[in-house]
Formats: C-alpha cells, sequence, structure tokens
C-alpha cells in the first residue's frame, strides 16, 4: 500500500519541491498546510502515515503539541526538517525524528511504518479475509494485497462449503481433499463455513472436480449435512468480493437443489450486475451522506457507477431504477432523523428531475448532484453543533486541563471537539487548552 504523506510548510516553493520528490518515490502525498494547527485537524480526518514538517514551525510553544501527538496518534511517523534550536526537547518524542535536509531516503525513516501497514497481509488467510469481505480497495491496492500471499495471477474461482456442524474431522477431510490439487488454498471463513481459493484461471470443470473430490469425501467420513458453491471466475483482484457472493448464493440453494450438492452459480442465473454490484458502497455512501461527508460519499457513488458503466448491456430505465433505489435509501435513513427531514430543502433530487435523465453519465451526474447538496444540508445542521459547542467551551470558566477531562466533561470525541474550535477560530484542540488555563 502507498503511504500517505503530509507536509506541512510556509515555504509553499521548498513545499512543492518535497512534494515532488516524495511523489517520485510513489507516496501518497496529501495537500500541503502551513501551520501546525491545520495538521491536528487533518489527523482527525484522514489517514496520515507520516508528517514532514519544516522544522522552523516547532519551537517552545509549539513543542507541546508533539507531545499530544505522540499520545493521541502515537503510529503517525513526523519528520522535521532543517536545523533545530534545542533539540533535546525532542529526545524523549518516539515518533518523532530530526534531520537537516529533506531526505531523498526518506524510506529508511519510514521502516517501521512500512511494517506495521503491511501487517494485514502477514499471511494469506489474513488477506485473503479482508478481500473476501465487503471491502474499500481500489483494484491497484487488491492487488498487491493478494499478490503478496499467492503470487497472484488474475483469475481465481471462490468455492463456498457450509455444513450443519463441523470438527476437526471436517477439516482434515477438507484439508485431504485439496491437497492433490494445485492452485488451491483452504480457510475457515464463517462458523460452519469454508472458502477454497482456486488460482491460475482454473477452468470451471477443474472447480467442478474439486468440488465433487470433497463431497464425496465429506459423504464418505463425516455425518454432516453440506452446500457446496461455485462461483464464476474473475479477473480482478478488487471483484473477489464478488465471488464470495455468487459462492454463497449457490451454497444456500439447496431448496432447488437438495443437500449435499455441488452448485454452480451459474445453474441460479446469467452472469448479471447482482453479485458484482457494490450493494456495502451503496450503504457507506448512504451513511457518508447523512455524516456531511461529501467526499467519501462522492467516492463511493464514482466506485459503484464504474461497476455499472462497465457493463454495457443494462437498460437506461434498469440504470435509472437503481438511481431511484439509491434515492429511496436516503431517503429513508433521512426520514428516521425526522430533525433532518423537516430542515432540508433538496430541489435536485426530484423524480422528475430524474425521469428526464436519458444516459448513464446523466444519471451519474444527477445523483452526484443531489448528494453534494444532500451531505452540505447536513453538513450545515451538524454545524450549529459545532458552533454551539464552541459557545459553551469559550464561555465555560473552567475548561478541563487535558483533552481526555474535556472528552468527559462535554460527553464527544476529540476530533468533534477540534473540528469546532478549528472552524470557529482556525486553532487547534491543543492550542486553545493552553490559552485558555
Amino acid at each position: 500500500m502507498k503511504i500517505n504523506a503530509l507536509i506541512v510548510n510556509e515555504n509553499r516553493e521548498e513545499g512543492s519541491n518535497w512534494r515532488n520528490k516524495l511523489t517520485k518515490s510513489g507516496y501518497n502525498v496529501l495537500p500541503e498546510c502551513c501551520s501546525i494547527s491545520e495538521v491536528f485537524y487533518i489527523l482527525t480526518q484522514e489517514k496520515v502515515h507520516v508528517v514532514i514538517c519544516a522544522g522552523g514551525l516547532f519551537n517552545e510553544e509549539t513543542i507541546p503539541l508533539l507531545r499530544s501527538s505522540q499520545e493521541y496518534f502515537p503510529r503517525i511517523k513526523i519528520v522535521l526538517v532543517g536545523v533545530i534550536s534545542r533539540d533535546y526537547l525532542f529526545s524523549n518524542l518516539s515518533n518523532v525524528v530530526l534531520t537537516k535536509r529533506f531526505p531523498t531516503e526518506l524510506e529508511r525513516y519510514c521502516n517501521p511504518l512500512l511494517m506495521t501497514t503491511a501487517d494485514e497481509v502477514t499471511s494469506a488467510e489474513q488477506a485473503l479475509s479482508v478481500l473476501l469481505g465487503d471491502h474499500f480497495l481500489d483494484e491497484e491496492e487488491a492487488a498487491s494485497i493478494l499478490a503478496k500471499p499467492h503470487k497472484w495471477n488474475p483469475g481465481y474461482v471462490v468455492i463456498c462449503l457450509h455444513t450443519d456442524h463441523t470438527n476437526d474431522n471436517v477439516q482434515n477431510v477438507l484439508d485431504s481433499c485439496i491437497d492433490e490439487f494445485k492452485y488451491t488454498f483452504l480457510m475457515p471463513y464463517r462458523q460452519n463455513g469454508f472458502i477454497i481459493f482456486v488460482d491460475n484461471s482454473p477452468e470451471p470443470e477443474y472447480c467442478r472436480l474439486i468440488a465433487a473430490n470433497i463431497r464425496n469425501g465429506l459423504l464418505r467420513d463425516t455425518n454432516t449435512m453440506f452446500s457446496i458453491g461455485i462461483s464464476r471466475q474473475r479477473y480482478k483482484a478488487d471483484e473477489l468480493y464478488a465471488c464470495r457472493r455468487e459462492a454463497e448464493r449457490a451454497c444456500a440453494a439447496t431448496h432447488m437443489f437438495g443437500q449435499n450438492s455441488v452448485i454452480h452459480i451459474s445453474y441460479l442465473d446469467p452472469n448479471d450486475i447482482e453479485y458484482i454490484y457494490p450493494l456495502h458502497k451503496e450503504k457507506r455512501l448512504i451513511e457518508a451522506t447523512m455524516d456531511g461527508n461529501t467526499t467519501y460519499a462522492l467516492q463511493m457513488l464514482g466506485e459503484i457507477f464504474a461497476v455499472l458503466k462497465s457493463r454495457e448491456n443494462i437498460r437506461q430505465s434498469l440504470i435509472n431504477k437503481m438511481v431511484l433505489g439509491i434515492l429511496v435509501g436516503l431517503n429513508i435513513a433521512a426520514s428516521s432523523r425526522v430533525f433532518a427531514l423537516e430542515k432540508m430543502d433538496i430541489t435536485s433530487l426530484s423524480l422528475k428531475s430524474l425521469m428526464a435523465v436519458k444516459t448513464i453519465d446523466e444519471a451519474h451526474e444527477f445523483l452526484e448532484q443531489g448528494i453534494f447538496e444532500f451531505a452540505g444540508e447536513m453538513d450545515d445542521i451538524t454545524d450549529v453543533t459545532r458552533d454551539a459547542l464552541f459557545h459553551k467551551l469559550s464561555v465555560s470558566k473552567s475548561i478541563p486541563g487535558s483533552a481526555d477531562e474535556l472528552v468527559n466533561e462535554f460527553g464527544t470525541t476529540l476530533s468533534f471537539i477540534n473540528t469546532a474550535i478549528y472552524k470557529n477560530s482556525k486553532s487547534d484542540v491543543f492550542s486553545f487548552l493552553r490559552e485558555k488555563r
């Protein structure tokens, strides 16, 4: 995975030079900022691995911010660049590195970081567990994870096994049954369930042979009732969850095909978009919109439409029905928050406007504009809460001395308090506490 780097430098020319070097080294560089207060706002909102900061921004007043960063963001590496007076003040800060020049070999400062971000891929089972679930990785990230344990080549099938009970004997039978087949990996997935991942572009007949061998072994050596489902073959790493959904659906079709059966997903329906449609991303889209998180909501929308646009045989009327489904989901979510729905005025999401949509690009633009307004309305409602919180903080004569005490006093999170302060004063929570003392 790429490392997310945040640049903090008042000198925009020098900051731009740092950005270019980091980008060429393969880092993902977030929009840079010019002050320490902005850093803490960004750390509460973005996934940051390393902060590269001009050392001149730090002095005795701002050093306490570094100590706070170590307490609340212990995994973030902070690299201070430049000649720093009184550098002994930084000696007990384990996440801070001092360097006189911008390092061209920044990786050596981030080796521990690179190890921690790779924790999730230290075994094949952990990697597949991430990818088989409803994930939010893009194709490049998913392929990177899958390649490390499997030396992955595009082309894979998922075989899913459901049993009415499980014990060591079932596991032993499965191990022995797939042992003679190449390019297979077995892992427990859910209670009374197993996944067999088959790599290297296996033919359907090869997968059926594996499943039949498992069926014969279970019938011969166990008393368990079971069903075995086989997915179609797919070629994109970030579509692995769709194979899992296909295989699980096939497993569940025992009413049609009987217990103790091997059921291929093609027995149930043709190769449509039911399983590849990222329903989990639609759910996140609605959640993000209701939180006022416009950026993430539009990201999820873009990924949903990337799937729809990859399927050329979907009629426009069906696209519009899917758009209508998202609108219904948004309105159900808003209706459950009566206070929000009564205050909202979303004119761009009318059914009349939807009926005028003629292309998939127009459908995307229709939802994009509607979600932008919807999330903006929710953010405005939340801002009222932030403003009220900031007013309480400002007029209070007995502000707690530490951030933890502040969180307990006001019954919210440090991040929300920080955004309330930053929105109204462009300061950060730690500086605000020092000023109120």
